[in-house]
């Protein structure tokens, strides 16, 4: 049984739209967000870095820092850049990208149904990371970032009341410079909030697809404020999450490589040699990213190489089932010596949205030793490992939609 609300959300006028919401802070190169910092005074992104220009600073992840976030979103809000919505609503969001077309909900879930489990998990976060961002939302007071939420069936009633909605012009309607399409609907009718609201009510378990530490963050923060009030407010918004939830057969999910930096040299021929103990080795002319499972695309100085498993893989373990799991078991620990893939500097992921050219040449001009490349996972082997509360290895998953910070903020204060 998921637990959902709508919200008043503080948001951006539609005539600005645009100019305000942005990326996720962290995806910009430095000189691309510095260059947005420069051109658009009104992009979100001046709220999360809000010394932008200043000669002194606060060092990162601090309350200080945190304290001049919260007086620069004030002062967005004091100018009419960001306007709180005057009555609580559901959020249709459609994005429109060259790689599909994603529709999902904005509102708030419940925080409980993260501890009862009926939020699922497919990875491990860092106490570290949840315990900064959780002293970031409670001196900022607002959360701008939704996670990600999915869910096995298509509830045919959600289709339809969303459907509804978005058959109508929507109140906010822009397009960025990457070309996706980003488009708003509030429904605000109490009759047709209570019909989504019984919907999902209908729906047991709810999957974080994008977004754990940003839950487990939320989650820390209500359970403080608990505990610091004799009688807490069930009512109040730090006891739920900003989120957005669609239906698993809306997501792209795409794979994240391997790249194996010049810290792991190998002699290719006993590294072909080591290999061929477990895989069929066949040389390729063309670039291999695998269409199917239980293959994997290797690239060496010599060339491409395809890898398929000699025996086949069982084992009771869900997350040991996964292709990158085996490429850990059976490359990257005994052949690289890489165990720990979340701190070892001779790995890096590369989404498989990018370009794998400029890869190939770092393996071409020496910087770079070796390219795995990976079938993706798709939603039921996620759903397999959360319900068998276990975890993916690092980076299994790249998971589109990616949503925009800024566009609907929910006010926790």
């Amino acid at each position: 049984m998921a637990k959902i609300i709508p919200f008043k959300a503080v948001r951006p006028p539609a005539h600005v739209a645009h100019l305000v919401a942005s990326r996720s802070y962290v995806s910009y190169k430095p000189v691309d967000l510095k260059r947005k910092l420069i051109e658009n005074p009104f992009s979100f992104i001046h709220i999360i870095n809000p010394e932008f220009g200043q000669a002194k600073r606060t060092r990162p992840n601090t309350i200080a820092r945190f304290e001049k976030v919260k007086h620069r979103y004030e002062e967005f809000c004091s100018e009419g850049i960001l306007v709180s919505d005057e009555i609580a609503a559901f959020y249709i969001y459609r994005q429109v990208t060259p790689i599909g077309v994603f529709t999902g909900i904005i509102c708030g879930v419940s925080i409980d149904d993260y501890f009862a489990g009926r939020i699922k998990i497919h990875e491990h976060t860092i106490t570290l990371r949840e315990e900064i961002f959780s002293k970031y939302l409670d001196t900022c007071g607002f959360n701008a970032e939704p996670v990600l939420l999915t869910y096995r069936e298509n509830n045919a009633e959600i289709k339809t009341l969303i459907g509804a909605r978005t058959t109508a012009r929507p109140e906010c309607d822009f397009t960025t410079t990457d070309r996706h399409r980003h488009q708003l609907w509030a429904i605000r009718e109490p009759a047709i909030v209570s019909k989504i609201q019984k919907s999902f009510a209908g729906i047991d378990d709810l999957y974080i697809a994008d977004g754990h530490h940003r839950m487990a963050s939320s989650a820390l923060l209500g359970q403080k404020k608990r505990a610091a009030a004799d009688n807490y407010d069930p009512a109040a918004l730090y006891n739920y999450t900003l989120a957005m939830i669609m239906p698993a057969e809306q997501l792209e999910i795409q794979p994240f490589h391997r790249l194996i930096t010049i810290g792991c040299p190998r002699d290719e021929a006993e590294l072909l040699e080591q290999l061929s103990a477990d895989f069929v080795i066949t040389k390729e002319n063309t670039r291999i990213v695998p269409d199917e499972k239980r293959l994997w695309g290797m690239r060496i100085a010599s060339g491409w190489y395809s890898l398929r498993l000699k025996q086949s893989h069982h084992s009771n373990s869900k997350s040991e089932q996964l292709d990158a799991m085996i490429l850990t078991r059976k490359i990257l620990e005994p052949v690289y010596g890489i165990t720990d893939q979340k701190t070892d500097k001779r790995i890096r992921f590369i989404p498989g949205n990018e370009s794998l050219t400029t890869f190939e040449n770092s393996i071409d001009s020496g910087s770079c030793s070796a390219l795995f490349t990976l079938h993706k996972v798709d939603a039921e082997e996620l759903f397999a490992v959360a319900d068998a509360e276990e975890v993916m290895p690092p980076k299994s998953t790249w998971i589109a939609p990616k949503l925009r910070s800024g566009l609907t903020i929910m006010q926790l204060n």
